[in-house]
């Protein structure tokens, strides 16, 4: 098969499709054949070298965590799915790449309503929005949500989620574009973070915000502090460079700043996740946005473009 494979850390180009030998799959494994790939922020940090966590990958290695398909094959034991079955998947293998190997544990069944590229907003940044404001934030029916950086592929899940679930959402957007694809999802304000005077403008309409979910702390969580309620939550879902913050400000607001770590989920808690989130796919509530699908050979362009901010929605790769 052929895959993304990156022998040194780098710039986007240390990113090289080469012909790799096909994965075999084991007791408990499911091997699926990908038809779309997402590209997350993680995955860029991971290549350039930038340790996440504990976590740094072995070289080489192919990148990806986000897949959607076909099964192809299955594994001694496996009974959650067929062959020929379209699902979505984390998988074991890397997912820029045309099969990947995974754990038939994290191998779930894709809407027929939903495409290959939506399917890969699903794992990582529906799920992000999800876990964020629902098991990290306890986000409440009525609460004020601001999401920074809401037309992006977490940010534009966590607007549809957060109406579904009764918030009063502010969105922010970096363009016109983002702009009016936020209030299409439902947001009740969008506010440009491009203007100086956004902080005021979010001000004039909320007194105060219950819940923020954060995209880029490295140049918000400061200002973030300012806008909260008593008692309010930060979720800081994306940053890469430290930051100086008054502890005395969160002392006398009493708010919480919280990380997100995907991998730190729970099994239990992941199955409720993703049912809910099935759910809100086959209702129609949620649907994934995707703005580009570039081909795999093409991965170090799509690294190039979800470095750049602006994106309207998912950016995946295809076979």
């Amino acid at each position: 098969m052929k895959a993304i494979v990156i022998h040194q850390f780098g710039t986007p180009e240390v990113m090289q499709l080469e012909e790799v030998p096909d994965p075999i799959v084991k007791e408990g494994q499911v091997l699926i054949r990908i038809h779309a790939s997402g590209v997350n922020p993680l995955d860029t940090y991971l290549r350039s070298g930038i340790k996440v966590g504990d976590y740094t990958p072995t070289l080489p290695y192919t990148p990806g965590n986000d897949a959607a398909g076909i099964v192809e094959a299955v594994g001694e034991g496996v009974t959650n799915v067929n062959i020929g079955d379209r699902v979505y998947a984390q998988p074991l293998t890397g997912s820029y790449a045309e099969l990947a190997l995974c754990d038939a544990k994290k191998v779930y069944p894709l809407p027929a309503k939903i495409s290959f590229a939506g399917g890969t907003c699903i794992n990582v940044p529906c799920r992000t929005a999800y876990y964020s404001l629902f098991k990290l934030a306890h986000a409440a029916p009525g609460e004020m949500v601001l999401v920074h950086g809401a037309s992006g592929s977490v940010g534009s899940a966590a607007v549809q989620v957060a109406v579904e679930g009764g918030l009063r959402v502010i969105g922010t957007a970096g363009s016109e574009a983002g702009i009016e694809l936020v209030k299409n999802l439902g947001a009740h304000y969008v506010f440009n973070h491009r203007d100086p005077n956004y902080l005021n403008q979010i001000r004039e309409v909320a007194s105060g915000i219950d819940v923020i979910l954060e995209m880029a702390a490295s140049a918000n969580l400061t200002k973030d502090i300012s806008l909260m309620n008593p008692g309010g939550r930060i979720v800081v879902i994306g940053g890469t460079k430290s930051v100086e913050i008054d502890p005395v400000a969160i002392i006398g607001l009493g708010i919480s700043i919280i990380g997100v770590r995907l991998s730190l989920i729970e099994e239990k808690t992941n199955e409720q996740i993703h049912a809910a989130l099935y759910r809100s796919l086959e209702n129609g509530s949620l649907n994934p946005i995707v703005d580009q699908e570039i081909l795999l050979a093409e991965a170090p362009r799509a690294h190039y473009a979800i470095e750049k901010s602006g994106s309207l929605g998912r950016i995946c790769l295809v076979p």
